[in-house]
Order: C-alpha cells, then sequence, then structure tokens
C-alpha cells in the first residue's frame, strides 16, 4: 500500500504489537483499537511516514466476518453456522459464506474479496492450511480455525480431539467383538481425517488387531455415492468385515444401504457407527450408532474467540478443543456396563440415547 521507510517488523517492534496488528492498522484500521492505532500511527511518523501514508481511525462495529466453508452439500457444517451467527449477532458482527477452499491458487481471489468488503476477522473451516498461509490471511485480518486447524500455526483453533474420539470407537467396536473392523474415511488433506485414523490404528496396535490395508479406505469428498459405491466392494468381498467405522454420517447411512443389498443384519452380522450425529442418523431404520460433535458449541466458541482478537488485538490466542461422546444407537451393539467391569477407554464419551 505505501512505500514503506521502515520494514513492517521493525515498526511493530517499537509499537510494542505484532507486525500482523501492523498489518492491519495499515490495511484494516477498522479491526484495531483506537488506541493501538494512535500507537503504529505515532512510531509511524517517527520513521518519517507523511500523513498521506498513516492510517486512519477505525471501530470495529458493524465488522463482516468471513466464514471460510470448504462445502455447502455436507450437513455437518449447520450446527456450525448457527453457533457462528449466534455470536456474531451477539457481538454486533455480520457474516458472509466464502464457499470456497484457502490454498495457495485461491488466496489472491480471496484477497479481491476482502479488499471490497469490511472484513473484521476471518473463521476457517478449509482443509488443514499451512502456518506461512495462514500468517497471511492472519495479516489481513484477525483468524480463528474451527474444526479443522494447524497445531503448528500461532493462529489459534477449537475444535474436538478427533484422535482420542476415533481411539475410543474403535475400543468399544474391539470390546463388542468385533476384530474384523473396516475404515471408511473422507480426504486426508483434512486434519481430523489424518488424527482419526491415527486413532483407529492406535487402537488396533493396542489390542494386538490387523486389518488388511484395503479395508482403510480415504474418499475424495463427504458424498452418499462415493460411500456407498467403495462400501459395496468392501462388502461383496469373501472376507467382509463385520464392523464399519464411518468418519461421516453420510458414509454410515451409506453402509446401511450396501449392508441391505447384500443381506447383512444390522448389528447382528455388521455393526456401523459414524461420526457428525446429524440429524438424519437418528430417522433412518436401524438408527445410527455415532459420534457426536457439539457443533453449535464450537462454532459459537470459535466466533467468540475471534471476536476477543479483534476487540483486544494485542491478546494472546488460545486454542480449545472440546469433548465429543459416543451415543450408542440401534446399528451397534450396547454393552452394559457392570461395578466390577473395568472402565474402557471409551466409557467417558459413552451415552445411551
Amino acid at each position: 500500500m505505501i512505500n514503506k521507510k521502515a520494514s513492517m517488523s521493525e515498526v511493530a517492534k517499537a509499537a510494542g504489537v505484532s507486525p500482523a496488528t501492523v498489518s492491519r492498522v495499515i490495511n484494516h484500521p477498522k479491526t484495531v483499537k483506537a488506541s493501538t492505532i494512535c500507537k503504529v500511527r505515532e512510531v509511524m511518523q517517527q520513521f518519517g511516514y507523511t500523513s498521506d501514508e498513516l492510517p486512519s481511525g477505525g471501530n470495529p462495529t458493524g465488522s463482516l466476518i468471513l466464514v471460510c466453508l470448504p462445502s455447502i452439500a455436507n450437513p455437518f457444517y449447520s450446527n456450525i453456522l448457527k453457533g457462528i451467527t449466534a455470536s456474531a449477532n451477539a457481538h454486533g458482527f455480520y457474516t458472509l459464506i466464502y464457499p470456497e477452499v484457502i490454498s495457495r491458487s485461491t488466496i489472491s481471489r480471496f484477497n479481491d474479496i476482502r479488499q471490497y468488503a469490511n472484513i473484521g476477522g476471518i473463521i476457517t473451516l478449509s482443509a488443514k492450511i499451512d502456518p506461512s498461509l495462514l500468517d497471511t490471511l492472519d495479516s489481513y485480518a484477525p483468524v480463528v480455525q474451527c474444526c479443522e486447524y494447524n497445531s503448528k500455526s500461532h493462529v489459534p483453533y477449537v475444535g474436538i480431539n478427533d484422535f482420542n474420539a476415533a481411539q475410543s470407537v474403535t475400543d468399544y467396536l474391539l470390546s463388542s467383538g468385533r476384530k474384523k473392523i473396516a475404515f471408511v474415511n473422507g480426504p486426508l488433506t483434512f486434519n481430523y481425517a489424518q488424527e482419526r485414523l491415527r486413532g483407529f490404528e492406535a487402537s488396533l496396535e493396542r489390542h494386538n488387531v490387523t486389518v488388511p490395508q484395503n479395508w482403510k479406505i480415504s474418499l475424495p469428498d463427504i458424498s452418499y455415492d462415493i460411500g456407498y459405491s467403495s462400501i459395496c466392494q468392501l462388502l461383496s468381498s469373501s472376507n467382509r468385515p463385520n464392523a464399519i467405522f464411518a468418519m461421516s454420517d453420510v458414509f454410515a447411512i451409506a453402509a446401511l444401504r450396501a449392508a441391505r443389498r447384500f443381506g447383512l443384519r444390522v448389528p447382528q452380522e455388521l455393526s456401523i457407527i459414524g461420526f457428525d450425529n446429524i440429524d438424519i442418523a437418528a430417522m433412518v431404520s436401524p438408527t445410527i450408532s455415532t459420534i457426536n460433535q457439539p457443533c453449535f458449541q464450537i462454532g459459537f466458541t470459535a466466533c467468540e474467540t475471534l471476536a476477543e482478537r479483534i476487540n483486544n488485538p494485542d491478546s494472546l490466542p488460545h486454542s480449545l478443543l472440546l469433548d465429543a461422546e459416543l451415543i450408542l444407537r440401534e446399528s451397534s451393539p450396547i454393552i452394559e456396563k457392570s461395578a466390577d467391569r473395568a472402565p474402557d477407554s471409551y466409557s467417558a464419551i459413552y451415552k445411551k440415547p
């Protein structure tokens, strides 16, 4: 924007703020407190910037929050967005959905949008983003990672512990006597897919159980049709699984249809457990056991964290992983726990409907 007489880092160091804060003061002052703007302006004047080069004051009231959504087709995001909107409304922000994955190939188009809009902050649900790219986004406006996150970045995140959740479900299936478990996953570009696969494999290793490598399926999208086709291939084999752990309820429902095609009784011959607890999981027959994510709370907390960053730009960002729970329904056997039985690792997230 300006021909700097000093680098952003030099200005930031002299003003006692971060380089990202200086960038927002220059490019997006409405996201920064007036006192911080005055401090940065004073330092810039000391470095010889002219009045035309100095940023003006701003007010966060009425700012726009951009929600970067990787897909509008996945029903999982519905309650996430409800939580984000509830928090945004409470703080006087507006929300705008940007339905595209943030990557190096799309960042320029994203930058065009933010230049024409009064973007006060960004919530990204995109696949795991490189830390340097997150830094670029954070220089435009404060960023919070939601559901998907890169823990190596300083940008805060809100989500669940996917590793623990997947490990606990696998422990439960093994405890129910199912040793032949197929794992139907989403794209491994997503952090959740990587972490859930790690949890699944960690549980198998701890119980000294192995499954064929081709039972660990990674699909390119959360698609009912793709899931159904892949699961049919699994069940058509003479050596087929007796349990399917699906990383989306969409895949779990596809598994239910595939089981019917091959005449398999659920859960007597095939246990099915999904992930996300979307509404339809409780509507089909048999009802689908699933991991319940506190979606509304995740979205609400992500926006609350962003509001804190916008209103207090020099505050230290914090991250949070919320608890998930296993909802046992008709698609998997319910193991009754007794007083004389040592608790399994899944007991912390065990819940009957």
